[in-house]
């Protein structure tokens, strides 16, 4: 055999090998997908706290599957033979995502406002929220004396 011969038969071990791995990818990404299907049935539910880690899981997921697409679309290898008719697809499904979760951030966040906005007008502060705020105030005086307070990001 020559080594031309020697070389095609390599590209094709090497390409045999990519296409193994990525359809077992596919595969364990759908049971995946099942198995959080089953789970919806399972979360609605459960109490506040259940939903609230599986929120924060969810997050997770999403997240660990956006780095492994990032990370797949900045391979030369992966990307360079992509039809531009698959990347433009690609762009738009993304691109609709991204739309969605943003109106979900709206929604989920307009939401809380008008809570709180009810919770005011009734006069109604939950007790953890008031000592949150209470502490706040004190350690915001701190900080103008020279101390310094943490501040979470959305309080």
């Amino acid at each position: 055999m020559g080594s031309e011969d020697l070389k095609r038969q390599a590209i094709r071990a090497h390409i045999a090998g990519l296409i193994t791995r990525l359809e077992n990818w596919v595969k364990d990404q759908r049971k995946f997908m099942d198995e959080l299907q089953k789970y919806g049935d399972y979360i609605v539910s459960q109490d506040r706290l259940s939903l609230l880690l599986s929120s924060q899981a969810m997050l997770y997921y999403i997240e660990r599957a956006l780095k492994d697409f990032e990370s797949w679309l900045n391979n030369p290898m992966i990307t360079s033979i992509m039809p531009i008719e698959m990347l433009k697809e690609l762009e738009e499904r993304l691109r609709d995502i991204a739309i969605e979760f943003v109106r979900l951030d709206i929604d989920h966040t307009s939401r809380y406002v008008d809570i709180l906005k009810k919770m005011e007008n009734e006069n109604e502060i939950p007790d953890i929220l008031r000592l949150y705020i209470e502490q706040r105030g004190i350690a915001q005086q701190r900080g103008q004396q020279g101390e310094q307070g943490e501040v979470p990001r959305f309080m």
